[in-house]
């Protein structure tokens, strides 16, 4: 058995609980993608991904040691759904990234949580601060430079993925799921790529698995692992916001870290993701009051529940 932290309890906690987590997130697949770099060239960003899964994946299961058996219909559809998830959007990003420019992609991929996030809004006021995180996003990117239309496609493929990913995420943490259910997602993606990670394997040096286990672990099973938490404490539609925080955190080590120039549109958009993500915090901790609070309440005694059942 093991022990599952029990969730914050006031909205506030919660909500500063989930924002840091979004921010580890961040962070690890930031650092991931500056780790595995250097690989793309030689064994292709696909079977470096595929890589990447299979490591997370072994760590995952060995961690949580998930129960594959008792699973009903349903929970097996859910983790078989999310780790086809993981595997497209993953794939769809990195080939797009390999005809479009950075910034371009992170602009288009964007889109996916943005919807969740609009989607999810039940006051008409409060969509401006979506809008402001993907206007501030547009400025962090960039011009784009040349459109390449099978490019931009891959972008809005896994744009969507990153949408379905936000959405199903919240669901892992509940049903009998929780972070077995997503160690074994992270099997399933590891199991979908096998036809572009295995021919590379030949070709893979001692370096490079150090190198792979380092970005598997930061960039799949500790950035997975956190928003799947995040999503659970505060939900997909704030948590969908918050993803505007990833292009913020990889404008900022740009400068930080690697003495680029921060241009003014960049800085101007560095401002607006980040008080669109304040407010959303905020907004986010604010107490319920009314049927609101009832719903809200019942929701997070059953989430609890359902960890308590799922410790094993």
């Amino acid at each position: 058995m093991h022990a599952v932290p029990a969730a914050p309890r006031s909205p506030r906690s919660r909500a500063a609980c989930a924002a840091g987590l979004v921010v580890v997130a961040s962070l690890g697949i930031q650092l991931s993608a500056t780790t595995a770099h250097g690989l793309f060239a030689r064994l292709g960003p696909p079977g470096v991904s595929g890589l990447r899964f299979a490591i997370a994946a072994v760590v995952l299961l060995l961690v949580t040691r998930p129960r594959l058996r008792g699973r009903s219909r349903e929970d097996q559809l859910a983790i078989v759904a999310f780790g086809t998830v993981l595997a497209v959007m993953n794939v769809c990003l990195y080939l797009a990234l390999e005809r479009l420019p950075l910034g371009l992609v992170v602009t288009i991929d964007f889109l996916g949580p943005f919807v969740v996030a609009v989607a999810g809004i039940r006051r008409a006021r409060a969509v401006v601060w979506p809008v402001v995180g993907l206007v501030g996003i547009g400025l962090i990117a960039g011009p784009g430079g040349q459109v390449d239309a099978v490019g931009v496609a891959f972008a809005l493929c896994s744009a969507a993925g990153f949408g379905l990913y936000t959405v199903l995420a919240g669901r892992m943490g509940g049903a009998g799921r929780g972070m077995g259910g997503l160690a074994l997602s992270v099997a399933v993606a590891a199991v979908l790529l096998l036809p572009v990670s295995v021919p590379v394997v030949p070709q893979l040096t001692w370096p490079d698995l150090g190198v792979l286990a380092v970005s598997g672990l930061l960039g799949v099973a500790i950035a997975f692992s956190a928003d799947v938490t995040a999503v659970s404490l505060i939900g997909a539609p704030t948590v969908a916001v918050l993803f505007a925080l990833d292009p913020l955190l990889a404008a900022v080590i740009g400068v930080g870290l690697l003495d680029e120039t921060l241009r003014l549109p960049t800085a101007a958009g560095i401002v607006l993701v980040a008080v669109a993500g304040g407010v959303t915090i905020r907004n986010a901790s604010a107490p319920l009051r009314g049927p609101a609070a009832s719903s809200r309440a019942v929701e997070g005694r059953g989430v609890l529940r359902q960890r308590a059942r799922t410790a094993a």
